[in-house]
This record gives structure tokens, sequence and C-alpha cells, in this order.
């Protein structure tokens, strides 16, 4: 029997659902298929639960197995082996390949009605690092008070171990940043986000799992990054938007409040 499997973090996951041949499958399958999720942001699930071919899915939600492998040093093939050994699928019957430019169609119960609107995501799975400082925030948000649209902000609370009982990752509150053509979206599903992405007119924030669905949607991106950030100086698979006219990737320091105006106003 076929299976899909999405692992790692939200990011990946959505990277998944555009790139590989499994998301595709899943909307056109008439017949089970197992669906081994293992991501540690707890609401990646919404988008299977809330599909309109869940009746199909046999889902696997197994977030706890992917941070047990990964902190016993399991990377690669080898923590997807792992996975699905744990859940009884076999590796060989994993669908690969292309999703042939399938463009993915998302569920959600709780959609919002908007178009022509910015997305910001001042926060990320991994806060220690990635996060936007409250600095930037705040310059960030008197940019975009300034622009002719309405802006959506984005948040999702949720805590996130890292190693040695480490928090990575807890509490997001934007409410501050509330107000004018600001709206603060604190609980918005993981579907209705990524249909948020669609119908938006560009992404500011930081490197988190938004900007990856905005550059798969050839949206405006204006991302923000920690200084010499191992993503964007190693070209990473992460990193496949930048270069592109309509990206402006700054690290922390380099933002200009003058130029992110500029670049908004331009798409």
């Amino acid at each position: 029997m076929s299976a899909a499997l999405f692992a790692a973090g939200l990011g990946d996951v959505i990277r998944t659902c555009y790139l590989n041949a499994a998301y595709r499958v899943l909307c056109e399958t008439t017949q089970p298929v197992p669906i081994i999720l293992a991501s540690h942001n707890p609401f990646a699930v919404e988008i299977f639960r809330h599909h309109r071919n869940a009746k199909h899915f046999i889902l696997y939600d197994l977030a706890h197995k992917f941070e047990e492998f990964f902190n016993a040093g399991l990377r690669g093939v080898d923590i997807n082996r792992a996975l699905c050994d744990f859940a009884g699928v076999d590796h060989a019957e994993l669908i690969r390949g292309s999703s042939d430019g399938h463009s993915p169609v998302f569920d959600a119960p709780d959609e919002v009605d908007s178009q022509g609107h910015i997305v910001f995501q001042p926060f990320a799975g991994n806060a220690s690092y990635r996060s936007l400082p409250p600095e930037l925030i705040e310059k960030t948000v008197q940019v975009l008070r300034q622009l002719p649209c309405q802006v959506f902000v984005v948040t999702r609370s949720y805590v996130r171990p890292g190693l040695k009982e480490k928090t990575i990752h807890a509490v997001e509150d934007a409410r501050s940043l509330e107000g004018g053509n600001i709206t603060v979206l604190d609980s918005l599903t993981v579907p209705a986000t990524l249909n948020l992405i669609k119908s938006s007119r560009a992404y500011v924030g930081s490197w988190s799992s938004l900007q990856q669905a905005a550059w798969l949607e050839n949206k405006p991106v204006a991302v923000f990054y920690p200084v010499n950030y191992i993503a964007t100086q190693k070209h990473s698979a992460y990193s496949f938007g930048m270069g592109r006219e309509n990206t402006m990737g700054c690290e922390y320091p380099q933002v200009d409040a003058a130029l992110l105006e500029a670049f908004l106003r331009r798409w």
C-alpha cells in the first residue's frame, strides 16, 4: 500500500505539499492511504484533518517519535525509515517523485475572505533566534501602518521543547499591534493561513514557514534573518527564493524602513 510522509517543521511539511507527489496523490485517492505526519508543529495536522478527502486518510501523528529519533542523532533517510518502522509502514512504499507543478488545495473551516492584503509573521518555530527582535517588529509595523491595504499578523502559540529541556518556542503575542489596518489572527488554522498567503499581495516577516509558502506561490517576500544565518550563507534548499526580483532579504541590522516601504508599494 502506498504511503505518504510529511516530517520536520511546518515549513518542511508545506514544501512537501507543494513539491512532492504525495499531496497530489492524497487529493486524488479513492482508497485508504497511510499518512505519517511527524512535525514538531502541533498544528500541521490541520492540513489533513480538514482536507476534503480526509475520509481516505489513515493518519499517524508521530511528532513525539520525530523528536525522539532526532535527539538520538538520526537524520535524513534514517529518521524516515525509523518513523516508517514504528508505524508499520513499508518505507519502500512511500510516494516519491515530483508534484509536476500540481497546485495544492487547502481546506479549512475558518477561511478569511480577503484579497490583496499583506501577511506579517513576526515569530518563528525556533524563537531563540529566528523570531524578529522586538525593535524590528516595531520598525516593520510602522511601515505596514503606512500602506493602503489590510495587514494580517499571524501568530500561534505552542510549546516546543529543545535539547536538555530547553524551551525554544512558547507564546506568540502580537495583540499590542492590533488596530488601524492591522488585524491580529492568533488562532487561524494552518490551511486557512496557507490560503491567506495564496490571496495575499506580499509576505513580510521572519524566516519561517509562511515565507516558504509565499515563495512557492511566487508572492513578493520581505524576509528578515539573523546575521550570518546559515540557510542564506550556504544557499540551502530553504533559501530557494533568494535572489528573485520580488524578494527583499535582509539581516536584522540591515532592515531599512524606507527601502521596505518602497519595496512593498511596488507590488
